[in-house]
């Protein structure tokens, strides 16, 4: 008889891998659930990087081996302790497979990465809070290469965890704690805080914002940098912010004064100068493939303005 725990991870894109890394280093049993058409992909494994500012060539890690399934009718056959939701939050109202899943899983501890505001109230929907822990993703993580002309070893997920970075999480404490030390277990440095999907919010606003600023500048940063473009991202976040902020009660008062175009001209190219890959490109990328969830999260803050009387032009502007 196996009695590891045993982790049914949901979605095995760049994020669902990584933290399939940690969780299999804590010795946890690990099957993904996956679309069909990624079904084979994650039955041969995946290969994992981590990057580090002083590490040319990053050792490889493998993460294979592992239980696949493709619907919930096919996870009710297992037993699972923990169910990790690693998609993204239009993924997660697609369809009813949240509920399917929710009906199979008897009382295992659920998960939530996501980062729209109201994505806690909609697993709420199907999941007890007192079986569901809430989370933040700390770190960088995309298919690599990023470029064609990039050096690279052999193709695969590459993840990198700026300087002092701490996974936030949330929840019941008792199923907190589960979290934690399974995470710990595995390296993975995860922290417990009071209310994790607060402390992601106004961070998530601006970063929101930012995107869609940069998309709009054709995601270049010279045409992004331009003033009329900083000015544009500056008045859009500050609504954002304070939109944020009345909703979910956090305050605004440290992240208000530095919503200024100069600070986010001077800040750019220090972080493209920190961060260990093409900083441009990753954005480019990444929030391509994530658009439908950056644009979903720009109206919830839209429609959360105009019901409470708030601004919202610029956000309307930047939304397009």
């Amino acid at each position: 008889m196996n009695d590891k725990p045993r982790v049914l991870l949901v979605g095995a894109g760049a994020v669902g891998q990584v933290f399939g890394k940690y969780l299999r280093a804590a010795g946890r049993e690990l099957s993904l659930l996956v679309k069909e058409k990624y079904a084979e992909e994650a039955r041969r494994g995946y290969t994992l990087y981590e990057l580090g500012s002083r590490q040319r060539t990053p050792e490889p890690t493998h993460l294979s081996g592992l239980d696949v399934l493709v619907s919930a009718p096919e996870a009710a056959r297992r037993r699972f302790d923990q169910v990790w939701l690693c998609v993204s939050s239009t993924a997660l109202r697609a369809g009813d497979w949240v509920e399917q899943l929710a009906r199979h899983t008897g009382d295992a501890t659920w998960v939530m990465l996501q980062p729209a505001l109201d994505d806690r109230d909609f697993l709420l929907r199907f999941i007890p809070p007192e079986r569901l822990v809430s989370g933040m993703i700390p770190f960088l993580s995309f298919h690599a290469p990023l470029r064609p002309e990039d050096t690279f070893p052999p193709s695969g997920t590459a993840f990198w965890f700026p300087p002092l970075a701490r996974g936030l999480f949330s929840g019941p404490p008792e199923r907190l704690g589960a979290v934690l030390r399974t995470l710990r277990a595995g390296g993975y440095p995860a922290r417990a805080t009071g209310d994790a999907t607060r402390a992601a919010a106004l961070p998530t606003a601006v970063l929101t914002v930012t995107v869609a600023g940069l998309e709009a500048a054709g995601w270049s940063f010279e045409r992004f940098l331009q003033p009329d473009s900083l000015e544009r991202v500056h008045r859009a976040a500050r609504e954002a912010v304070r939109i944020v902020a009345r909703h979910t009660g956090a305050s605004a008062a440290l992240v208000t004064p530095l919503l200024r175009p100069a600070l986010f001209k001077a800040l750019l190219p220090v972080a493209s100068r920190v961060v260990p890959i093409d900083l441009e490109t990753y954005l480019r990328v990444h929030f391509t493939k994530v658009g439908d969830q950056g644009r979903a999260i720009l109206r919830t803050y839209i429609a959360l303005g105009r019901s409470a009387g708030q601004p919202v032009r610029y956000l309307q502007e930047i939304q397009g």
